[in-house]
């Protein structure tokens, strides 16, 4: 029993050192102009949704909630609800209906003085726009690769810590935070006006998926995420000019840090997530020192690494469930778990309104218990997802533009291939295993491998990662 226990000690040392050293290799050449609508459509209305607490008073309520918690599981619901009548071949229409819907409740509900009628708006205006994030997202998963999917969260990130420090400032006048929400809907509408049918029609022939380690460590972080990071919002002070102001500024740094890390350092996403979690526990714990002292003030810097969080959960759901996952998987977690995350806006928002005093110790608790979850699970995101065989294509420059290049240049032709070992790369490089290439070409794992290593040796490079980075290099030479 005692050497088991060494063992498993020493097995989660190794998984939790192996993460700290393991790497992507994002490439800004891999950015497609054509997919910006897909870019930047999903992340609009999220930053929505963590707006929504400077466009209320707290008088404002409705079965004894405030508006932030009505408005945020309004857009919870409608996420789940509306996705669930969608399809791949409705998705392009449902989409730009939803659109129209949701301005059209935006623009009755800026005409309107703040009040009950408003916030009914405003609920049915959030239902529409989680309608809109839900087919958005589902776009941002399956049509971007991992590079434009990275930058496309920085990129809003970048937009809402701005928006927070030019509020927090005072920079521009008050009417200010429903101009930028104004340009953020309009926004959202013309990228949803140019969505397409057929960029959804790859989709339609994904294999059958299941609900894998892979996906559900992934949708762990994801909800965790958003539990942790919704206490904020609820904390006393968190809406204040000063707060706003240095929590817009670290935000800014934070999202510059996380992209340093990805473009330059190459660091793991696995990375960021942990950055994340630790400066959350650091701000909720900072709370308990008396307001007006200079570690309670500290808090509302160290709580604009949120952003950080922000960009891990995006990316990582987006590259797993297009590797894992298809519209049948991707449709049931969403209906599933979006309905289901408005519980993250009822808890802090039911202790607010009782027991105000203990939001804190409610968030520092919940916040270290997640962590703790996460870091025992390192063995498994090591083994499922960071250090998996089919994570050679997460790591590598993305596989969807070494596809293109090859179906452009058709370069297999020039690499002295046997017809077998030009089958196999193909088949590598749209993400399969040697098992599932066995299985497409009838033949035995063994001999798959026996492929594999010919076509390895023959191109001098030693992995699935440096094929990818290879083909899809500019300075690539087509010439064999």
């Amino acid at each position: 029993m005692a050497k088991a226990k060494q063992d498993m000690k020493r097995g989660f040392a190794a998984s939790f050192l192996a993460l700290l050293r393991s790497k992507d290799n994002i490439n800004v050449r891999n950015v497609r102009v054509s997919h910006l609508k897909y870019m930047l459509i999903f992340p609009l209305a999220p930053v929505f949704a963590n707006m929504q607490g400077v466009l209320f008073s707290d008088s404002i309520q409705l079965f004894n909630l405030d508006a932030m918690t009505l408005m945020g599981s309004a857009y919870c619901v409608g996420a789940g609800v509306l996705f669930a009548f969608t399809s791949t071949k409705n998705m392009a229409l449902v989409s730009k209906a939803s659109a129209l819907v949701t301005a059209a409740a935006f623009i009755v509900w800026l005409l309107l003085p703040e009040s009950l009628p408003s916030l009914l708006t405003a609920i049915f205006f959030m239902f529409g726009l989680g309608g809109c994030a839900a087919c958005a997202s589902f776009a941002y998963t399956f049509t971007l690769n991992n590079t434009e999917r990275l930058l496309g969260a920085a990129a809003i990130s970048l937009f809402f810590a701005l928006n927070q420090l030019i509020s927090g400032l005072s920079l521009l006048s008050g009417v200010f935070d429903k101009t930028y929400l104004a340009a953020l809907i309009l926004g959202t509408c013309v990228c949803l006006s140019f969505y397409k049918a057929e960029d959804f029609s790859a989709t339609e022939s994904r294999p059958k998926a299941s609900l894998n380690p892979a996906l559900k460590l992934t949708l762990y972080f994801f909800i965790a995420h958003y539990f942790v990071e919704i206490f904020y919002t609820y904390l006393p002070g968190s809406s204040s000019p000063a707060a706003m102001a240095a929590n817009g500024a670290v935000g800014i740094l934070a999202i510059c840090l996380a992209v340093a890390l990805q473009l330059i350092t190459r660091r793991s996403v696995w990375t960021m997530c942990n950055l994340f979690f630790i400066a959350m526990i650091c701000t909720y714990g900072l709370y308990f020192m008396p307001e007006g002292t200079a570690l309670r003030s500290f808090a509302r810097y160290i709580h604009g690494f949120e952003q950080m969080g922000y960009i891990a959960a995006y990316y990582l759901l987006g590259c797993v469930f297009k590797k894992h996952g298809n519209f049948h998987i991707f449709k049931l977690c969403l209906v599933t778990i979006l309905p289901v995350s408005m519980i993250s806006y009822v808890i802090p928002g039911a202790i607010s309104a009782h027991s105000p005093e203990l939001l804190p110790l409610a968030a520092t608790l919940i916040s270290g218990a997640v962590f703790v979850v996460f870091i025992l699970l390192s063995p498994a995101y090591s083994k499922y997802l960071f250090y998996a065989e089919w994570s050679d294509d997460f790591h590598a420059v993305d596989m969807t533009e070494a596809v293109r290049r090859v179906e452009e240049s058709d370069v297999l032709e020039n690499l002295k291939l046997t017809p077998r070992e030009k089958e196999v790369a193909a088949f590598l490089l749209h993400g399969k295993d040697a098992k599932q290439i066995a299985d497409e070409l009838k033949i035995s794992v063994h001999t798959a491998n026996f492929h594999i290593k010919n076509l390895y040796k023959k191109l001098g490079i030693n992995n699935r990662s440096e094929l990818f980075a290879r083909l899809s290099s500019h300075s690539f030479s087509l010439k064999p």
